[in-house]
């Protein structure tokens, strides 16, 4: 099951401003047909003040069915 959207706050690693923004903690690609750009919407964020590149951690199911963190 692919986790729905969540509301976050994240701190930035840089600058230490926090900025709010949205994640999915799962994603399952062999129930959702979710595609490269989507992925990298839903795990990677860009500071809106310093412009850092922030990956958050998920947790992925593959077509195949094998999990990646």
């Amino acid at each position: 099951m692919t986790s729905p959207p969540e509301n976050i706050t994240i701190k930035c690693p840089k600058c230490d401003k926090t900025f709010k923004d949205w994640w999915r903690p799962s994603i399952n690609l062999a129930l959702d047909d979710f595609d490269d750009a989507y992925l990298r919407e839903a795990t990677l964020k860009t500071c809106p003040h310093c412009g850092t590149k922030i990956q958050l951690d998920s947790l992925l199911v593959d077509k195949d069915g094998v999990w990646h963190i």
